[in-house]
């Protein structure tokens, strides 16, 4: 099935209530919703879901407002509007740590674009906090391949010439084990 597919049913088990639980929408169903949508482009969409599912309505964590933020972030990355993006991030100890290393990882992706002075220090943050986490080691492995990856992007992305980006192109395709693929290989792409 297609992304194209599993997104049109999922919006219509949306709109018959099937993701609701007691008036609220699990915070994992909430944010593959968002993403979905904006990987296909479903930005008014997006945006229409996120505006009628305030945090009020966000379940599954104690932290529904930074869930709400981090996705309303999400969205205004995708616009390529990182300012707005920043601003709505928010961080928060989340009791689930993979909520919080994916706002570190959007936090990088915009330091990234925006060439901020910040973005080597991010990311060997984000390092540590993965391989201190207690996720699983092929949860970990997504985390940091994606950070090797980046870190090669920055020493040759910018050489198009160079045999190397092109290794590195392939490295990413053909990685089992990466996240944000799409995003680091729009990095990589002819300009």
């Amino acid at each position: 099935m297609s992304l194209r597919q599993n997104f049109e049913i999922n919006k219509q088990h949306l709109i018959e209530g099937y993701f609701y639980i007691d008036n609220y929408i699990p915070h994992t169903t909430f944010r593959n919703l968002v993403i979905f949508g904006l990987k296909l482009g479903e930005y008014d969409w997006v945006k229409n879901f996120l505006d009628t599912h305030p945090p009020e309505r966000i379940g599954s964590t104690r932290y529904p407002a930074e869930i709400h933020s981090l996705n309303y972030a999400e969205y205004y990355f995708y616009l390529k509007n990182y300012d707005e993006a920043l601003e709505r991030l928010v961080y928060k100890l989340f009791e689930n740590p993979t909520v919080s290393i994916l706002a570190d990882v959007l936090l990088i992706k915009i330091y990234y674009e925006t060439q901020n002075d910040l973005l080597e220090t991010r990311m060997k943050a984000l390092d540590q906090k993965v391989r201190r986490s207690k996720l699983g080691a092929e949860v970990k492995n997504r985390y940091l391949t994606f950070l090797r990856k980046l870190d090669k992007i920055i020493k040759y992305g910018w050489q198009k010439k160079s045999p190397r980006r092109l290794q590195l192109i392939d490295e990413v395709k053909s990685a089992p084990e990466i996240i944000a693929r799409e995003w680091l290989l729009e990095q990589l792409s002819e300009k």
